[in-house]
């Protein structure tokens, strides 16, 4: 009981903090259509940039958690604060190549033919969020850094608080309210930079006030650590492309579904949303998962790790089971908010989102357990074995088998769902054993 109990008081303030920043990302949305269709479209060439670069550093990031704690359960104290230190440092170097992208790819979005108009103001609100990028990349590392001590609750509030501010500054920001000039999109970027740097920094202040973390939170010049560097490098490199992987896999099914027309499209981005949202558990169960396991690897008790992992398995396939009983039971309920009765295509849009969603409801246990079993492993420090399966499993048997469903066979699109099921099936059931047979291996290293 103990351990679920640890588990779910990380999670679940978590997963009110992922939810929260889909609640910026709305906010960011609905303000782009105010200004105008031009920057809504903007917005959404901007966002997804930024988002998926943000994706990698989190991925990337994750690797300072895991060795902070495997510190922490080996009762090594002084080398937290060595990984705290080498975590800000190596936050500040990826943000450097990061912002250059940034910085640099709409000239590209140009060449590949994009409305100049639309990359105008793409270009606008890029070069106001990128200031806000090392304060998004220290914010995430401090994030890990609570997390291990289980102070998740701080991360929810901090986000929380974020939304309204959000709302606030980018109000201010956009009609030059207050004095402010009135930047339009380009408000909206430097409103975003300045809640980054909110958010670290709120962070970073409770981590200096907070007794058991504050001696662990030291500015003062350190020995580089080319081997702990390594160590980051080797978990955190693989995590962030794993996670790109993955988010680019859904990506292709937009294109995959465009080909079948509006409705389906319309109705493939209802279900997408809905998934998400019961999604933010597994990813918040994913980061829990990983610290405790590292945790309980640093204590050498192979033992607690696999009933660490039993435990966050079967908790993700309970929670996944709920959502699937609403999504099969009330999927009605959930289509109808999206759409407007009596619009032309209400009555496709619908028929498709309520199939989508049934399908769904055998997706989300295998979706779930793979993004869980994948921290598991990230907890192990295994990572690239990982990264390369996922490429197979996620690329050629999910997307493959989506595009050959929907391309040739009488499923249509609802043979894009029943691809993605059997490509996250597979790659569940794969890291499941994989993480069982790393497990085993290192119980007989340790002679547990």
């Amino acid at each position: 009981m103990k351990t679920i109990r640890t588990i779910i008081l990380i999670a679940l303030p978590l997963m009110a903090a992922f939810l929260a920043q889909r609640g910026m990302q709305f906010i960011d949305t609905l303000m782009m259509g105010w200004i105008g269709p031009t920057a809504l479209a903007a917005g959404a060439l901007g966002t997804s940039i930024f988002s998926a670069i943000v994706l990698f550093c989190m991925g990337a990031l994750s690797a300072v958690g895991i060795l902070i704690s495997r510190a922490k359960g080996a009762d090594n104290l002084g080398d937290i604060t060595y990984h705290m230190q080498h975590g800000c440092y190596f936050a500040l170097l990826l943000s450097i190549p990061c912002m250059l992208i940034i910085w640099f790819m709409p000239e590209f979005l140009l060449k590949l033919g994009q409305n100049s108009l639309v990359v105008t103001d793409t270009i606008l609100l890029l070069k106001g969020m990128i200031w806000g990028f090392p304060g998004i990349l220290l914010f995430l590392v401090f994030r890990e850094f609570i997390s291990v001590f289980s102070f998740t609750y701080v991360i929810m509030f901090v986000s929380l608080i974020a939304m309204p501010l959000t709302f606030l500054f980018n109000y201010i920001l956009i009609y030059g309210k207050f004095h402010f000039p009135q930047l339009g999109i380009e408000g909206i970027g430097y409103s975003s930079a300045i809640v980054m740097w909110f958010m670290f920094l709120s962070l970073f202040i409770y981590s200096k006030i907070n007794p058991v973390l504050k001696g662990h939170v030291v500015l003062t010049p350190f020995k580089w650590n080319r081997e702990i560097f390594r160590d980051m490098l080797h978990i955190g490199v693989p995590s962030g492309i794993l996670f790109l992987l993955e988010a680019g896999m859904f990506l292709s099914t937009n294109l995959i579904m465009g080909y079948f027309g509006i409705e389906a499209l319309a109705a493939h981005q209802i279900a997408m949303q809905c998934v998400n949202i019961i999604y933010t558990f597994p990813i918040a169960l994913s980061v829990a998962t990983a610290l405790q396991i590292a945790h309980a690897t640093g204590t050498r008790n192979i033992e607690h790790v696999k009933h660490i992992a039993f435990i966050s398995f079967s908790l993700v396939l309970f929670i996944s089971a709920v959502g699937a009983c609403v999504f099969i039971l009330a999927s009605h309920y959930l289509v109808i908010p999206f759409l407007e009765k009596g619009s032309k295509h209400f009555s496709s849009v619908y028929q498709l989102a309520v199939s989508f969603l049934k399908i769904a409801a055998l997706f989300l246990g295998f979706d779930g357990l793979q993004s869980v079993v994948n921290g598991a492993l990230r907890g192990l420090k295994d990572t690239f074995i990982p990264m390369i399966l996922s490429v197979g499993c996620y690329w050629v048997l999910g997307v493959g088998t989506a595009y050959y469903l929907s391309m040739f066979t009488s499923l249509g699109p609802k043979g894009v769902w029943y691809g993605l099921s059997i490509g996250l099936g597979i790659t569940a059931v794969i890291l499941v054993l994989r993480f069982y047979r790393k497990s085993r291996r290192l119980s007989l290293d340790l002679g547990n």
